[in-house]
């Protein structure tokens, strides 16, 4: 996804917006005959020819195109949630069909038809997508195919509705765009529309939140993201998108059968969106400009389409795979990373904090816990296969009161946290949150308050810095989706200010280049920015665990001071950690567990002594000679 930036080359993307209009604006000759030269330059190798020509003919075909466009976009939105479809010409189908119905058989208007189509295609897209998204990304792949098959497959057996294989004839272009020239306009208008809000889309928390999903849906729901809320929203309205591309393609061929909505179609709108960039603006874009031509190279060549399309389609898809992984606009990354122009405004925003103040100052402007308990669980039992993972653990938590939960590897600790999480479902046990009981639904215990790391930090690997931290912020923005995907003056100000706020997080936890990419950061910085996405998400409840495992001995000191300083704020802190002696610099309360049973509780001076304690950690044998307790 690209970034929000202020500086040049954000610039440059909207200069080359800007041109890409005033091309359209120049009317459907001048359109058609860049688009027809260009276009047949690509294939020129296998065809012989080039041709610059504004013929009716190329008018379809650029038509066609911005048509094709209206449907990658929409699938872009479902590729940068993590989702791979192909059964988009099934969403297509139903909003060219929809259309031709309603005209036809119904006597609708166009301009109801229309609208009506694409809310047809996003219900359809609704009740698919419920029980698909449940899925794997490749079997969910597999399912939508299958969704289109049967789509064609319910066309021909229709017949007293659809015409079977005869076909649906009459639909006409509405006015005043009832001529191949003037029905352009039209297209050209849905094109600009359904690109502005693409774009808005990809780059709101809307977008945000698609793209932490598809990176990670673990760390996404530790930060109060509903996986399958977002999955099925850009479903629905990808489904709504490609419908609103067959309501505009059925006016533009008059005639429709089922051959046109085979699966080649659905595979060919997905090398759109892989060859160009999946999850960038303009990616999509450039996909469909550069792989439209190829299907009519290829029947023009072989005198049939069909299985060779897809043959073709396959020998794309693995040559872009090895030389373009990411798409085209990987190339446009690189020269960004390579020659573009730093944010300025981000490093006056660093170079403004200090690390040693900074991280104080930052948690001093979240609300202090008011109730006394935080966090409460009693009676935890989870039986895992013939294993009791976790045997009626007792968990009470303080504000602002650092309770450490130790014991040997395997005693049952990460199953705690991952029950207080709610990642898993306890057999049996209650848990409260600010004294009020909380569902066990991971996203749903993080909008709650409560926050987590993992022993491996989770992050969102295909984010920059601020991105990652921007994610968390995000839930607690005030302007609506709708004034994100407007761009109304509220939404671009808070989406500023959270800029800032993330710049100002990321400096005070040590992490000075907010642009960055998480990918490529040392484990040290990657602890960093899995504390700063921490602090920007505003929890009352901590759960850690074994934060300091791979750190340098400066860098745990580091993670030692920002965890009193979090305690010190009134965030209360549950800490599973392999350091004892950080362990007993750091908790006022110790929990020490051995085969999912609490077996000690208590101060840590009270707990280091403790004989139950000493055996589990060195051995009943040795412990009986042993003074001094566990060090």
């Amino acid at each position: 996804m690209e970034k929000f930036t202020f500086g040049a080359p954000a610039s440059r993307l909207r200069y080359l917006g800007l041109l890409t209009l005033a091309l359209l604006i120049a009317g459907p000759q001048v359109f058609a005959t860049l688009f027809s030269g260009l276009t047949s330059l690509i294939v020129a190798p296998f065809t012989g020819s080039v041709e610059f020509t504004s013929s009716r003919y190329e008018i379809f075909n650029a038509e066609l195109l911005l048509i094709y466009v209206v449907v990658v976009l929409g699938l872009n939105l479902i590729f940068q949630a993590g989702m791979i479809s192909l059964g988009h010409s099934a969403f297509f189908l139903f909003g060219a069909y929809g259309v031709g119905l309603l005209t036809i058989k119904a006597d609708w208007s166009f301009w109801l038809a229309m609208p009506t189509a694409a809310v047809i295609a996003g219900l359809i897209g609704l009740v698919l997508g419920a029980p698909a998204l449940r899925l794997g990304l490749f079997t969910l792949a597999m399912v939508t195919m299958g969704y289109g098959i049967v789509s064609e497959d319910m066309l021909l057996e229709w017949r007293s509705i659809t015409g079977g294989g005869d076909g649906l004839a009459g639909v006409e272009k509405p006015a005043p765009f009832d001529s191949i020239e003037s029905y352009y306009w039209l297209v050209v208008i849905v094109v600009v529309v359904v690109f502005l809000f693409t774009r808005n889309w990809l780059r709101s928390p809307i977008g945000r939140a698609g793209k932490a999903t598809a990176d990670n849906e673990v760390a996404a729901g530790s930060v109060g993201i509903d996986v399958r809320v977002v999955k099925l929203r850009a479903f629905v309205v990808s489904g709504t998108i490609a419908g609103l591309g067959g309501a505009l393609y059925a006016p533009l061929i008059g005639f429709l059968s089922p051959g046109a909505f085979t699966v080649d179609l659905a595979v060919l709108f997905l090398l759109m969106v892989l060859l160009g960039g999946g999850g960038t603006v303009i990616g999509p874009i450039i996909g469909a400009f550069v792989l439209f031509r190829i299907p009519l190279a290829v029947e023009d060549i072989t005198g049939e389409a069909g299985n060779v399309s897809l043959l073709v389609y396959g020998v794309v898809l693995i040559a872009s795979v090895h030389l373009v992984p990411q798409g085209f606009m990987s190339a446009w990354w690189f020269l960004r990373a390579r020659f573009g122009r730093s944010d300025d405004r981000a490093e006056r925003i660093v170079q403004e904090t200090s690390d040693d103040a900074a991280f104080e100052s930052v948690l001093a402007q979240l609300p202090r816990p008011e109730d006394a308990r935080q966090l409460d669980a009693r009676g935890l039992r989870r039986r895992m296969g013939g294993v009791q993972a976790v045997d009626g653990v007792d968990l009470a938590v303080d504000t602002g009161q650092v309770h450490a939960l130790i014991g040997p590897n395997g005693s049952g600790k990460t199953t705690t946290l991952n029950l207080l999480s709610g990642y898993v479902e306890p057999d049996q046990g209650t848990f409260e949150l600010k004294g009020q009981p909380v569902a066990a639904a991971g996203h749903v215990r993080a909008r709650a308050g409560l926050g987590r790391t993992f022993q491996t930090p989770l992050l969102f690997d295909g984010m920059s810095c601020v991105e990652n931290v921007l994610v968390a912020l995000d839930r607690h923005r005030q302007a609506s989706n709708l004034a994100y995907l407007l761009r109304l003056p509220a939404a671009r100000r808070e989406e500023r200010l959270h800029w800032r706020r993330a710049c100002e997080i990321l400096a005070a936890v040590g992490l000075h280049d907010p642009e960055r990419r998480a990918d490529v950061l040392p484990p040290g910085e990657r602890r960093l920015l899995e504390l700063a996405r921490l602090v920007a998400a505003r929890p009352s409840v901590v759960l850690m665990d074994e934060p300091a495992a791979g750190l340098t001995h400066a860098e745990i000191e580091h993670l030692e001071r920002m965890v009193r300083v979090m305690a010190s704020a009134g965030i209360s802190v549950v800490l599973v950690e392999h350091h004892v002696d950080l362990v007993l610099r750091l908790a006022d309360t110790v929990t020490v567990l051995d085969f999912g049973k609490v077996i000690a509780h208590g101060s840590p001076a009270e707990v280091r002594e403790h004989p139950d304690v000493v055996a589990a950690y060195l051995g009943t044998s040795t412990a009986s000679g042993t003074e001094g307790g566990v060090s």
